[in-house]
């Protein structure tokens, strides 16, 4: 447990030193589908699928890196999610002008959880895990992408257990 909260407090620090980078900042917004994994007990396990809504901001380290925070808010049938992310992309071109970018990073942050029942607590729990997808750069300000990013999960609760999210986006961002 200890090493989850240091390795939350690291990124935390990068994220914060993000205004004294010279690079692009951005922010943008996403729109998907986000696939819930929950065991309610006896065995029995459930795929939960809603929607996903996403803001986000962060800096262009250079043309091959970016570091962002998102807001991610979800609900569906068993809970409300509201996580705070901190991502790391790597961007490699997908094409000689660099319009097309193929990235893979890292994320992690916290996740907090209001499960739709009063047998069960609202709690906040770490979350991490990995994103994919292209960036298609529609000018030097404009850009959209398509991803799709895994979270592992920590909740548990009784008989109640929730493992993983999984989504799937398409987003839009404006650099500055």
């Amino acid at each position: 447990m200890k090493t989850k909260y240091l390795v939350l407090a690291s990124v935390v620090a990068a994220t914060l030193s993000i205004p004294a980078m010279a690079a692009n900042n951005f922010v943008g917004a996403a729109y998907g589908n986000q696939q819930n994994n929950y065991d309610v007990g006896g065995g029995y396990s459930k795929n939960v699928n809603d929607p996903t809504h996403q803001l986000r901001a962060g800096t262009y380290i250079n043309e091959e890196a970016r570091l962002y925070l998102t807001y991610s808010f979800n609900d569906d049938d068993f809970a409300k999610q509201q996580m705070g992310l901190v991502s790391y992309d790597f961007l490699i071109p997908v094409s000689s002008d660099q319009k097309l970018n193929w990235f893979v990073g890292a994320t992690a942050g916290v996740n907090h959880i209001s499960p739709d029942t009063p047998y069960l607590n609202s709690v906040n729990r770490f979350v991490w895990g990995g994103q994919t997808g292209l960036q298609y750069k529609l000018d030097s300000k404009l850009s959209t992408e398509v991803g799709y990013r895994y979270l592992k999960q920590d909740y548990s609760e009784g008989a109640f257990s929730f493992d993983n999210s999984q989504q799937v986006y398409l987003g839009v961002d404006y650099r500055f």
